[in-house]
């Protein structure tokens, strides 16, 4: 440490004398001066010598490159006597200050220094003069006070010796050049997470410059937002900085805690001014908090009885110097997956609710787990255990644990029974024919329940009752079965659902009505027993009336043909009837040019028949006998009527009449394939081949069967099974015709692709049917047989020169090839490419082939796989004009569509009776056109004329008749 040096001692003789009082001093120094003198003295007091002054220096101060400047007093005399005028020299003296570095010397040798007193007569103020020192300002830092002497002496001059009581004084050089010091922290921040050796803070003391002294600086710690000694070890210190050197350090060792702070806290290192320095300075220290914010959890409220109290309990992970808040809130239902079978608490009437509640815990709380509490409500209604939630947000100073809601639950303490069900309506009206209506039914609790209920429904057939003639309703002609069961969910409050059954109208009479059985089930388990719980019977009332008989042709004219051929009665009735209706055919009187039976045509016995339940067409079967020699037309007639006793219909008898033609061969029915998606109800069309005068009656027969390696339709996917087809008389080779509607059904049962061969029969040679494919597209979720490629056409024949649709399905994104071949190409005839396309994601595909001068066979390949092959044939489209352009004449032109050279051509003119005569033949030229002009025509006259170009079914080109012109005459 640096302490201030005392004051030089005084430098000097001064006699004893000089020390005591005035007076003792005057008689003293006369005494010493005769003894010193060793001369004998009197003494006598003499007027001669007047008495002189008391003098005294004091000391002065001043800070280095100042004056020192010393005050002389000189003590009054006290008498009258006054005081001469007198002179002192003074002279300076080095103490541990330096003449000539620390100050301007002053010597008495020679006398540099003098002061002169005037004479002085004030008796009582003290007389005073001045003398000064000049010091030198430097730059050294040095003790802080340096010192010199100035020392009086009477020079001797005077005529008294002086009294010098106080004869030197002391100057003290205040040092100004101490250092200054810095005071800063390294680092400024010390991060909890660092190792111990490392966790400090060093506080360096930094001097502006160096000092020879060594230099003290005191330091101590002070708090701040950190405390000692839990976030660091208290100072109380020094830093001390030896002679020469600039700088001092001391450390202060920061703690590591595990508990949660603000992110920064601060303590401050303070000083003070030491020695041979000067400045007070302070400096921050930053903790930086290493530990994470707390957690704050949340347990379950488990389960109270209602009318309890949920206590959800709140948990802080760990201490916290903060104020730990979240919000809680409450809320219907459970968090996150509820429990099966319990319900949803509703705010109000099952717990009271809260809104932007509050946890909170304290700084450095000793009790981390705090309740939240909810109130649950008594009610008396029968409710399953309902669940609530309470939810934690909005956290300050902590996380949010996971799950941030949790769930309690309200047991039921009520022993309320569930309510009853009920069934309306029990009787349902069937409705009109070839339509499916919603009925609907309404499910009826017999009160409210406080939780979820559930009613299972099962539609399915009934139970006849055959004392009330009601029958058993059939599901999917009746109406439509529940696949899975339904379900009815009843919400808590909820008294009533609906459903509803699709009631298929038909136009059968069925007596009284038939049962369906809809079967309601309690799947939820809280329901009582009793009243429509169980197989409820619903009648389906029947509003068809009773069936009438009748013929659908009572006459009928066929070709003979060249061999035994079938001729067909087809007996009708009005609507089907849900039970068998028998019929009888007899023999009647036949008009002139009866045919003769066992030579012309055999009837086939017995010749009796029974619509069964369901059918509305039943047939006679006659064979007729022909041959190739020409006949004349002969007839065959048989009565139908009713079987006797037979009330399930009305109508008849019924004469039929078969009129026998010669033609030659009976035509052919080729069945179109084709494609259709479930629900749909398909035209099913047929190509004929050949050609009759009369009507051909076929009997096509659709059977479920697997094709091109698709699965076999059910006898459940499609119907009908069977059609009668009638192919008029005088119907062209070529002509589509349309053989029924096929009503695909619409289920739910995933399929694959489906196939159905359509063939068929005419009855004893009357006509043949070529075999056709129905596919039903693969649906609800089958596979579509990706593998496979369908292949069907928009149509059975382009009419005229032109492109046609193709279509089908494959995989979804196959390459496709189309191939092609000519109808009539000989049979070694390569298939050739006409064009390309790719399926899209779906699988369908199109391709667009033109047609010239015949028809096609078509087939399509992707890959190792190709399709079914079809035939597509191309149809006349006549043009066909009419002008006259003299008197009495009429020039009729056709143009062929195709144009194609050499077909026959026939031109027919309408007569009053509604038959047509033919006015003039020929074939198409070069150009593909024929004209006749007509003559001896009456001038005015309005004519109806149409033209027939036959086609070549050799090449699959269809005959074809144009539009009627009518012409005037001029």
């Amino acid at each position: 440490m640096r302490y201030q040096p005392a004051h030089a001692a005084k430098s000097g003789s001064v006699p004893f004398m000089l020390r005591g009082p005035k007076s003792v001093r005057t008689i003293l120094s006369a005494a010493v001066a005769g003894i010193v003198g060793l001369v004998p003295t009197v003494l006598i007091a003499s007027p001669a010598h007047a008495a002189t002054g008391d003098y005294t220096i004091a000391d002065a101060s001043v800070t280095e490159g100042g004056t020192l400047t010393f005050t002389i007093t000189r003590a009054p005399a006290g008498v009258a006597d006054p005081l001469p005028a007198e002179t002192l020299n003074w002279s300076t003296s080095d103490g541990s200050a330096t003449a000539g570095q620390d100050y301007t010397a002053v010597t008495t040798t020679p006398t540099t220094g003098t002061i002169t007193f005037p004479a002085y007569t004030n008796t009582s103020v003290p007389q005073s003069r001045t003398i000064t020192v000049q010091t030198l300002q430097d730059t050294v830092d040095e003790v802080d006070a340096e010192t010199l002497t100035v020392t009086l002496a009477d020079p001797g001059t005077n005529d008294n010796p002086l009294t010098l009581t106080d004869d030197n004084a002391t100057g003290t050089i205040e040092d100004d050049d101490n250092p200054t010091f810095t005071l800063t922290s390294s680092p400024t921040t010390v991060n909890e997470s660092l190792a111990v050796g490392a966790r400090k803070a060093t506080i360096t003391a930094t001097l502006s410059k160096a000092s020879p002294f060594d230099v003290t600086i005191p330091i101590s710690t002070a708090d701040g937002t950190a405390k000692a000694p839990q976030d660091y070890v208290a100072l109380d210190d020094a830093i001390t900085i030896t002679a020469g050197q600039t700088t001092g350090s001391v450390t202060v060792q920061v703690e590591d805690d595990a508990i949660d702070e603000p992110a920064v806290q601060s303590f401050t290192v303070n000083t003070t001014a030491g020695t041979n320095v000067t400045g007070t300075q302070t400096v921050t220290v930053n903790i930086a908090d290493d530990d994470a914010a707390p957690v704050i959890s949340i347990a379950s409220g488990g389960t109270v009885q209602e009318g309890g109290t949920l206590t959800f309990n709140a948990t802080l992970s760990g201490l916290s110097e903060n104020t730990v808040t979240a919000r809680w809130d409450t809320a219907d239902g459970a968090a996150g997956t509820p429990t099966p079978g319990n319900g949803t608490a509703t705010a109000g009437s099952d717990y009271t609710a809260t809104s932007n509640g509050t946890v909170t815990f304290e700084p450095l709380s000793s009790a981390p787990t705090t309740p939240i509490t909810v109130k649950t409500n008594l009610d008396d209604i029968d409710e399953a255990t309902e669940d609530l939630q309470v939810k934690l947000s909005q956290p300050t100073n902590a996380t949010i644990g996971v799950p941030t809601a949790v769930t309690g639950s309200i047991q039921d303490s009520g022993t309320t029974p569930g309510p009853q069900v009920t069934l309306t309506p029990t009787t349902v009206t069937e409705g009109s024919a070839t339509t499916s209506r919603a009925r609907t039914f309404t499910v009826k609790l017999s009160k409210a329940s406080g939780r979820e209920q559930k009613v299972q429904y099962v539609v399915a057939a009934g139970t006849a009752d055959p004392g009330a003639g009601i029958g058993v309703a059939t599901a999917g002609q009746d109406f439509v079965a529940t696949g899975a069961p339904g379900v009815l969910t009843f919400a808590a409050g909820e008294t009533e659902k609906t459903f509803t059954v699709d009631v298929m109208g038909d136009n059968v009479d069925e007596g009284n009505g038939e049962n369906m059985a809809i079967t309601l089930s309690d799947t939820g388990g809280g329901l009582a027993a009793g009243l429509s719980l169980g197989a409820n019977q619903v009648t389906i009332t029947d509003d068809d009336d009773k069936p009438v008989i009748s013929l659908s042709k009572s006459d009928m004219t066929m070709p003979e043909g060249d061999g035994p051929s079938a001729a067909l009665f087809e007996i009708k009735l009005s609507n089907p009837s849900s039970e068998d209706v028998d019929w009888t055919a007899t023999p009647a009187s036949n008009p002139a040019g009866t045919a003769t039976l066992g030579d012309d045509f055999t009837a086939l016995t017995p010749l009796s028949g029974t619509f069964t339940a369901g059918q509305t067409s039943a047939y006679i079967l006659f064979v007729v006998n022909g041959d190739e020699v020409y006949e004349p037309t002969e007839t065959v007639r048989y009565t139908v009527a009713r079987d006797v006793g037979e009330e399930d219909a009305t109508g008849g008898p019924l004469t039929a009449n078969l009129t026998i033609t010669n033609d030659d061969d009976a035509p052919d029915l080729e069945i179109t394939s084709a494609t259709a998606q479930e629900g749909d109800t398909l035209s099913l069309q047929g190509i004929v081949t050949g050609s009759s005068q009369t009507d051909t009656v076929l009997n096509v027969t659709l059977t479920g069967k697997s094709m091109g390696g698709k699965q076999a339709a059910s006898a459940n996917d499609f119907t009908p099974t069977a059609f009668p087809v009638t192919i008029p008389g005088g119907t062209a080779s070529g002509t589509s015709i349309t053989v029924g509607n096929v009503v695909i059904a619409d289920d739910t049962t995933p399929e694959p692709d489906e196939t159905i061969v359509v063939n068929g029969t005419g009855f004893a040679g009357t006509g043949t049917v070529t075999d056709g494919v129905i596919t039903i597209a693969a649906s609800d979720g089958g596979s579509t047989q990706p593998t496979d490629i369908t292949l069907s056409s928009a149509a059975s024949y382009r009419l005229g020169v032109g492109s046609l649709r193709l279509s089908g399905t494959a995989a979804a994104g196959a390459e496709l090839t189309l191939w092609g071949k000519p109808i009539g190409a000989p049979g070694d005839k390569e298939w050739e490419s006409l064009g390309t396309t790719t399926a899209n994601s779906n699988g369908g595909y199109a391709f667009f082939p033109r047609f010239t001068t015949t028809g096609w066979w078509f087939r399509v390949s992707g890959g190792d796989t190709e399709s079914n092959a079809i035939k597509v044939y191309l149809k006349e489209d006549p043009d066909f004009y009419t002008r006259s352009y003299s008197r009495g004449t009429a020039t009729l032109i056709v143009y062929g569509d195709p144009r194609i050279a050499g077909l026959s051509v026939r031109f027919l003119r309408a007569n009053s009776n509604g038959t047509w005569s033919t006015v003039g033949t020929g074939v198409l030229d070069a150009n593909g056109k024929f004209s006749k002009t007509l003559t001896g025509l009456r001038s005015g006259a309005s004519y109806l004329y149409k033209a027939t170009i036959y086609g070549d079914g050799d090449v699959g080109l269809m005959t074809n008749t144009s539009v009627s012109s009518r012409i005037r005459v001029r």
